[in-house]
């Protein structure tokens, strides 16, 4: 079995989980709840349960397992504790002495759960640092109703946006420091910055969760409001928005959206075939309805092809 076959679907439980604590606090309730990695097995023979020990076992191997290579002996031996574990939830505090000076600005993000501050400064007046080793380029569907620039592309649905971020090679996780907020979005590599900007409409930033695609970074957003964006960031040109491919997803249409598509294939369908469509049905309706009514012109058998519609 491939390693990667579920990265989805497990991907998919780790953004609506927010932080890697819930995520992992869901699977091994799982385990309790749904299988018998809990249970101890009373006898060495038994089919139910685990001999006593090999569950914190399997857990400890499974860890050491898939550490990285490069990582040495003294990252193995960091134990976080739960309280300084740092949840996915943010809110940004920016203090300046004067917003009119190009200067250096400290932002202190407080941690809402655990109280944790972290400080860093950054200069709004600097440009994303240029990327070496790119051996590749963006295919269509990256920038699909979006745009490429060289560093970095976009593409967006009503619902979402997905931005590409190129990276340097042999780029790991632990070498990146990216900020996403509901109106700005940093990324960083050593001190550098690589895609730095003030987004053109809000995202739902605390459910944005980043991630490493060979040498891309990838970080898909909701947006606020079902819109087209003309752009990602205000520093860059507009899109005009009717060049774009405005279609949305039949599963994402309302109920009366969707039985009105249904009705126009059904009478397409019925016109190939050279039968009355849903319009010619009521029209007939009405006209069986009046047709031995009282003062009515017609009279004897229903035959609706004596009358013509216009």
């Amino acid at each position: 079995m491939s390693d990667t076959k579920h990265d989805d679907i497990l991907f998919s439980v780790l953004k609506e989980c927010q932080s890697l604590p819930v995520f992992l606090d869901h699977i091994f309730g799982f385990l309790q709840r749904r299988t018998d990695f809990y249970c101890i097995a009373p006898e060495p023979n038994s089919p139910i349960g685990l001999p006593k020990g090999l569950a914190e076992n399997l857990v400890r191997n499974t860890y050491y397992k898939w550490i990285p290579k490069s990582t040495n002996n003294e990252d193995v031996a960091v134990v976080l504790q739960e309280h300084e574990i740092p949840q996915a939830v943010f809110e940004e505090v920016v203090r300046a002495e004067n917003v009119n000076e190009k200067e250096d600005i400290t932002e202190e993000i407080v941690d809402e759960v655990d109280n944790i501050n972290v400080e860093h400064s950054y200069n709004r007046t600097k440009k994303p640092e240029p990327v070496t080793n790119r051996h590749f380029d963006f295919t269509k569907s990256d920038s699909y109703n979006g745009a490429v620039y060289d560093n970095y592309c976009w593409s967006q649905t009503i619902n979402e946006i997905e931005i590409t971020i190129k990276l340097p090679e042999n780029v790991k996780a632990k070498d990146l420091k990216v900020t996403i907020l509901a109106h700005k979005i940093s990324v960083r590599h050593k001190g550098g910055i690589l895609l730095e900007g003030d987004l053109c409409h809000k995202c739902k930033h605390n459910e944005a969760i980043w991630s490493l695609d060979g040498n891309t970074l990838q970080i898909p957003l909701d947006k606020c409001k079902e819109l087209w964006w003309d752009c990602l960031f205000t520093f860059e040109q507009k899109l005009d928005l009717t060049k774009i491919d405005c279609s949305r997803p039949y599963e994402d249409l309302t109920e009366d959206a969707q039985a009105k598509i249904e009705e126009l294939n059904w009478n397409q369908e019925r016109k190939r075939l050279g039968l009355p469509t849903s319009n010619d049905l009521l029209q007939q309706a009405t006209l069986r309805k009046a047709w031995n009514a009282k003062g009515s012109p017609f009279s004897g058998e229903f035959d609706p092809s004596s009358v013509s519609f216009y």
